[in-house]
């Protein structure tokens, strides 16, 4: 099933999704953002969901309006619905990767020696390689509808022509947004139901079992030449527990968002390792059942 309303943790509740559902959430469009030189994937947000749910209607209506005039044109309209509903399953083939592409861009970030770097980004070029491939599909087959199209009108026009652009525009369209809305989609659908369930056992399902974690900031005790601010975003917490030790302090899942508002507050010359270890810390977080 889908579900079309966003998510959002609300605060003072220790609702943690299941790891199904957090590994589920890769699927989903983010955002980059660079602090301090380091340059961060995405992880656990979320961006562009009107837009991919405006862009996937309009489709339907690009390829849907085509179709029922070539109806009265003689339009052989079985093979291009059948073409419709074949976009719409390779648009969804084409976005299978997407997770895996998702978590080696993050674990890249973290990535401490040139061999793990180069098979990660080897495993990013093949699974992108596997995903390119059925975008190629997807315009073959816009162009494919056309064919049915011009086969019943033959008449090189200006109907023609706009019969054409509708088709090709509706499989870019597939490409940039239908996989990322029927993901999101069933995403929404996913952590929603286990919050439901969170909410209907009185907190006790889905409750987040980890508690309180408590990291370094600076190995070995390390004392750092700039300082990090005390800040808070959410449940989460960067602070000194003495003169010279600072730690990240997390609670349930750590956000993109809340991630960003712990790193912006801090000077510019340290905002790279908070961004590094707040993103391993993410990581451990995308793990745990």
């Amino acid at each position: 099933m889908l579900s079309f309303k966003l998510f959002s943790f609300p605060p003072g509740q220790d609702f943690v999704p299941s790891k199904e559902t957090k590994n589920f959430w890769l699927y989903t469009k983010k955002s980059k953002r660079t602090f301090g030189g380091v340059v961060l994937p995405g992880l656990f947000e979320t961006i562009g969901y009107p837009t991919q749910m405006i862009a996937f209607f309009a489709i339907l209506v690009l390829e849907i309006i085509p179709t029922i005039y070539g109806i009265d044109q003689g339009v052989m309209w079985e093979a291009i619905a059948a073409a419709i509903f074949i976009d719409i399953f390779l648009a969804v083939v084409s976005h299978a990767w997407h997770d895996r592409i998702c978590r080696h861009q993050n674990e890249l970030v973290n990535a401490d020696n040139e061999v793990l770097k180069e098979d990660l980004r080897r495993k990013i070029s093949k699974y992108t390689l596997y995903t390119n491939f059925f975008y190629v599909v997807i315009i073959a087959s816009g162009i494919m509808k056309f064919y049915f199209f011009y086969d019943a009108y033959m008449t090189p026009d200006a109907i023609a022509g706009a019969v054409l652009v509708c088709y090709l525009l509706a499989s870019i369209l597939h490409v940039a947004y239908t996989g990322y809305f029927l993901y999101t989609s069933r995403f929404n659908y996913k952590i929603q139901s286990e919050y439901s369930r969170y909410v209907s056992s009185g907190g006790q399902r889905f409750k987040d079992s980890t508690g309180t974690i408590q990291q370094p900031l600076f190995i070995n005790g390390s004392t750092p030449q700039v300082k990090p601010i005390q800040v808070s975003a959410g449940n989460h917490h960067i602070y000194p527990k003495d003169e010279n030790h600072f730690v990240i302090e997390t609670t349930g899942v750590l956000t993109d968002r809340e991630l960003a508002d712990l790193i912006v507050k801090q000077p510019f010359d340290i905002q790279g390792l908070i961004a590094r270890k707040g993103l391993q810390r993410q990581m451990e977080i995308l793990q745990t059942s």
